[in-house]
């Protein structure tokens, strides 16, 4: 396996530990400037229910707890590696009820209809097997007048990182504005 390749498998699903112990530090300085447009984009209220898919270490989920008062946070993560992490990252919240952690596809996960009047991804979209399946799931199980925020880098910006697009899906943002209409 060719560095790009072990690179982009690392993004995709963190594991080992190189996934341990590098990855983390990458996805929470690599993801700063689109956890805070994200976070800001939200606008969480006091009592929503919200899902982040692919939480890497869970400091977005422990950023986004102290916002919403009653509310909870839910995520679901491919790696059991990050899930480990962000579950000593939020112990705290998980005790209390307030997050919970899956470990899993977004695209098998039991939803039910209506279920989040929030739903965010940042730096996910990229790895998502069938993103019509992954969308309309979204748009099922996010209540009526729900948000949804994707956050994402451009194609341009993915393609001077020399991924590997066998792993990677490259979305330019009017990709991304068809698929959600």
């Amino acid at each position: 396996m060719n560095l790009k390749t072990f690179f982009s498998e690392q993004a995709r699903k963190p594991s080992g530990l190189f996934g341990r112990f590098v990855m983390p530090r990458i996805f929470d300085l690599g993801n700063i400037v689109l956890n805070d447009l994200m976070k800001d984009s939200l606008a969480a209220k006091e009592n929503d229910h919200v899902l982040e898919i692919g939480f890497g270490t869970g400091k977005f989920i422990s950023e986004i707890a102290k916002t919403i008062g009653t509310g909870s946070i839910e995520g679901i993560d491919l790696s059991k590696t990050m899930m480990e992490i962000a579950i000593r990252k939020n112990q705290q919240n998980i005790a209390q009820g307030r997050v919970i952690l899956k470990h899993g596809d977004f695209d098998t996960a039991d939803y039910d209809n209506d279920s989040f009047d929030v739903i965010c991804s940042a730096n996910t979209i990229y790895f998502w097997p069938n993103e019509d399946s992954s969308v309309n799931k979204i748009f099922r199980i996010l209540k009526p007048g729900g948000k949804l925020v994707l956050a994402f880098e451009d194609i341009d910006q993915l393609r001077s990182r020399h991924l590997n697009t066998t792993i990677f899906n490259f979305f330019s943002v009017e990709k991304i504005k068809k698929l959600l209409i």
